[in-house]
């Protein structure tokens, strides 16, 4: 499994539906896997209770997928806003029981992602409060591949999206 991370906005499901067209590989989110199971989504301005709850749907969740056989993406995050929308660490646990094969964090200049989330989800957000939760995404990232030992590949922004599809097609994450 390949995990691709970033805050709300940075292009996940973008990058997600490129590596899929180019490469056939299927690719889940994780917010609509908790969702199915949770039989309710998720808020527009993306607080989120039961942060902890959410990761037992989500492993129930990937337990179903692996025994298909499936290479496949996971689209999710490291980091998360809880209900007061405070800059909150998914536990490392979720991390060790996913197993991923490789990460990848898709980061974006914090203009383009207050861009986009205001175009999709009609929420205005600080830049400077973006650009705090992908410093925090990145830097638990990082923790994470290091502690589990898996191949960690940043990813710079759009431009930068090819490059990140090259490496998987070669096995090189």
């Amino acid at each position: 499994m390949i995990f691709v991370s970033g805050i709300h906005g940075v292009g996940k499901t973008y990058f997600c539906n490129m590596v899929k067209d180019k490469l056939g590989i299927n690719n889940y989110s994780a917010s609509q896997l908790i969702a199915g199971r949770r039989e309710k989504g998720f808020s527009a301005d993306k607080f989120v209770s039961d942060i902890d709850d959410n990761q037992v749907l989500l492993l129930n969740a990937i337990n179903e997928l692996r025994q298909t056989g499936e290479e496949f993406i996971l689209d999710g995050h490291f980091c998360l806003l809880n209900e007061e929308g405070v800059i909150t660490r998914i536990p490392m646990e979720t991390y060790t029981l996913l197993k991923p094969d490789t990460m990848i964090l898709l980061l974006e200049s914090p203009k383009i992602i207050a861009e986009r989330r205001f175009q999709r989800d009609g929420i205005r957000q600080d830049e400077c409060t973006i650009n705090d939760f992908q410093c925090a995404e990145k830097a638990y990232a990082i923790e994470i591949a290091g502690q589990l030992n898996i191949p960690l590949e940043v990813s710079s922004g759009a431009s930068d999206l090819g490059r990140i599809v090259e490496i998987i097609k070669t096995g090189g994450c």
